[in-house]
């Protein structure tokens, strides 16, 4: 249950998140010394505020102030927080590690995870060398303290990351599962309403004809025919807006923006591929979009790659990304919709793991078959 707080959270603009954590880490730095001095007392340096003065403060603002363009520049940030406050133990005013514990937590969660090893590695050697400058050699269980203490806001932070992706990425396979039962529910209607509704007035306006021309009441007859010779043009009508325009390859790109997030890159490449039939975009972008939902369900990568180029005659498409993969394909609904798009075309889909780690989607489109 989302709490008054949570909601409020939610409701602030990212830049006024990322300056409200600014505030906080201040807060936090400037009251806990305060607290101690108010409650017990405590008035010598290390522990309590009165005799720290300005050159104090202005360090825990200035070590504070890089939290509010964490979001935008987040090794950049933390980078200069954590620097600020190793110079504030250096020359003896000696910042509460606050601030970098809160920019460690909001790096770990939001930039990109090829830099997050760097995290990692720096977090716990800047601790260590605090603990260092404040204490001298260090024992073995500082050390350990040390880097415990360093890692415990990234894996706070990380973790909340993964939570929020899966929660997207859930949120996306679900749209996308939406989008593709409504796809197939117009396809049966479509298929329906041309089996069923479409024999039987073609059948009903043929034999009206031949009445026409064998009974009394030709005029009823003629009737009859032109009736169901509108009919059967409605229907066509109909039939045409149940299967709605095809989505066309240039669309592409925009459906990698869509995909992508956080924790996946999808990249498009797509070659000049002129003067293709619809139809043929319309299978290429329903076969990529099945692929790529598949990585986003099933892989667990991080990149996904998309190209789409000619080969001789034919429109050839190649899905691949650096997930897990699989020793066995095994055929599911998505690779087998894949499969039977192609085939409709005279093309064909084979998919498989791809090197030591991946997954590879390749589908040949025939550009002259199967259009008619």
């Amino acid at each position: 249950m989302r709490t008054p707080a949570f909601r409020f959270w939610s409701r602030m603009s990212p830049w006024t998140r990322d300056v409200a954590l600014a505030v906080l880490a201040a807060g936090i730095t400037i009251g806990l010394p305060a607290l101690d001095y108010l409650v017990l007392g405590v008035n010598d340096p290390p522990s309590g505020i009165a005799q720290r003065g300005w050159p104090w403060l202005l360090l825990v603002l200035a070590a504070s102030a890089p939290l509010a363009l964490s979001r935008r520049f987040p090794l950049s940030s933390i980078i200069a927080t954590a620097l600020l406050t190793l110079l504030s133990v250096i020359i003896g005013h000696n910042l509460s590690p606050w601030p970098v514990m809160i920019a460690a937590y909001v790096v770990a969660y939001h930039c990109e995870r090829r830099r997050l090893p760097v995290l990692v590695v720096g977090a716990p050697v800047w601790m260590l060398t605090v603990v260092v400058f404040t204490s001298g050699a260090p024992r073995p269980s500082d050390v350990f303290y040390a880097i415990g203490f360093a890692l415990m806001p990234i894996s706070i932070g990380y973790a909340l990351r993964v939570q929020r992706d899966y929660a997207i990425q859930l949120q996306r396979v679900h749209v996308a599962e939406q989008q593709r039962a409504r796809a197939e529910e117009r396809a049966r209607i479509a298929r329906d309403v041309h089996d069923v509704a479409g024999h039987h007035l073609s059948a009903i306006r043929l034999r009206a004809m031949g009445g026409r021309r064998e009974a009394d009441g030709a005029d009823a007859l003629r009737t009859v025919a032109e009736l169901s010779a509108e009919a059967l043009s409605e229907i066509r009508g109909l039939i045409e807006v149940l299967r709605d325009d095809e989505p066309r390859l240039s669309e592409l790109p925009a459906l990698a923006t869509r995909l992508s997030c956080p924790s996946l890159t999808v990249t498009v490449k797509v070659d000049e591929l002129p003067g293709l039939p619809d139809r043929l975009q319309g299978c290429a972008y329903r076969i990529v979009q099945e692929a790529l939902t598949n990585v986003i369900r099933h892989s667990g990568a991080s990149t996904a790659a998309v190209h789409v180029r000619m080969a001789g005659a034919d429109v050839v498409i190649t899905v691949a990304d650096d997930g897990a993969g699989a020793d066995t394909v095994r055929e599911g609904n998505g690779l087998r919709g894949m499969r039977e798009r192609a085939e409709q075309l005279g093309g064909s889909v084979v998919a498989g793991p791809r090197g030591p780690r991946g997954w590879l989607v390749n589908a040949t489109l025939p550009v002259n078959r199967g259009l008619g």
